[in-house]
């Protein structure tokens, strides 16, 4: 039965399914958590604020070792398992210093953990679009999970369940395999573990100038996507769109993306990392401008629906393409780990400037400016050059 599990389908719907339905369970009902029990707004957001400072770190740090010991499944499974720990321990805090501290614990692991499963999913013996699918799924329902046990039942129900989904994750960790093979459009198979990772230098990230370039773009893009998730639900709200309302209009948003996950080997392999860049970028500034412009609220739904989670979803898959087509493999956890550490950096930065933005200017104004960053990752995307040889969606 073991050996049967071991490499098993199911081994990986367990690693995907729970490793998001724990992330959406803790993360998307935090602030209304945080101040059911008695946390003012002020505190709530420097708690919050704890998973993008504590990020900055573990993520890099995590990938940096996957890369060096060759073992990201055990890695990935121990993370999960400290995981729950954290969320339970989380359950029973109620000092700001301790739950800035649990909660910059907790979002970091998972943030660390999630280039490990995109590398995961690229590599392995199943069509990343069949294994990615079920992370959509496990994010939807742990959504709605959370959002019915809060309002339903005890909350430490919740952080029991985040113990449990990340241990059925690590469990899933344990019977997958590691990425081995990278696999070229001419057919040929060529070897992740050829050279020993320290090898290839560290250093030549920053000798590359189009993986800085990246970088940069990658910056532009999720920091303003990053403030787009914050404010669009006051941008609903301010259009009259009902509280309860709110929740199922990003939950539809979130099952958009279903499609898009599973039929990605039919075009993420077919064009270029500079083409698919400008494809979400262009998606996105649609999106900025009839948030800018628009106030008829079911033209901003239809839009919120439509384009919200496909951009960032094919922006996702864009970073593990361009990723694998730039840097070698026995670093390539490591540089989908600097590039998710570069988001967290956009994240902190639009987040901060985003709140004095909206007061003085308006939020209409806030996403006009928004779309001045899209444009410009767009100008920079155009100076991109990346090589299309992998296969890594199929």
């Amino acid at each position: 039965m073991l050996r049967r599990f071991k490499g098993s389908y199911l081994s990986y719907v367990l690693v995907f399914f729970f490793f998001f339905f724990s992330m959406a369970a803790f993360s998307s009902v935090l602030s209304v958590y945080l101040t059911g029990i008695g946390i003012g707004v002020a505190n709530m957001a420097r708690i919050v604020s704890a998973s993008g400072i504590f990020a900055l770190f573990m993520i890099p740090i995590t990938g940096y070792m996957s890369d060096r010991t060759r073992k990201p499944r055990l890695i990935g499974g121990i993370m999960l398992i400290c995981v729950g720990i954290f969320a339970m321990l989380f359950s029973q805090s109620r000092t700001v210093a301790l739950l800035f501290v649990l909660n910059g614990l907790t979002m970091s692991f998972i943030s660390a953990v999630q280039p490990l499963l995109e590398r995961l999913a690229g590599a392995s013996k199943y069509r990343y679009g069949i294994l990615r699918v079920w992370g959509t799924i496990g994010y939807a329902v742990g959504a709605q999970a959370a959002g019915f046990i809060i309002g339903k039942l005890p909350s430490v129900v919740l952080f029991i369940t985040i113990l449990v989904g990340g241990l059925l994750c690590a469990l899933g960790f344990a019977g997958a395999e590691d990425p081995i093979m990278d696999k070229r459009k001419d057919g040929e198979e060529v070897s992740s573990e050829k050279k020993p990772a320290e090898r290839v230098k560290l250093s030549s990230f920053v000798k590359n100038p189009y993986y800085l370039l990246f970088i940069a773009i990658t910056i532009l893009f999720w920091g303003s996507s990053g403030a787009n998730m914050t404010y669009v639900p006051i941008l609903l709200r301010d259009l009259g769109i009902d509280t309860s309302l709110i929740g199922t209009v990003i939950f539809l948003s979130t099952l958009v993306e279903i499609p898009l996950i599973l039929f990605s080997n039919r075009f993420m392999d077919k064009f270029s990392g500079k083409t698919l860049i400008f494809g979400a970028c262009g998606l996105t500034l649609v999106e900025f401008l009839v948030y800018g412009l628009v106030s008829v609220s079911w033209i901003v739904v239809a839009v919120v629906i439509l384009l919200k989670a496909i951009a960032t979803t094919t922006y996702v898959m864009i970073v593990l393409k361009v990723v694998s087509n730039l840097v070698a493999p026995e670093v390539r956890t490591t540089g989908l780990s600097l590039v998710n550490t570069s988001s967290s950096i956009g994240g902190i930065i639009m987040q901060n400037i985003g709140g004095i933005l909206v007061e003085k200017l308006g939020l209409n104004t806030f996403y006009l400016i928004l779309a001045g960053l899209i444009t410009l990752a767009m100008v920079l995307a155009s100076f991109l050059k990346v090589k299309n040889d992998l296969k890594v969606f199929e």
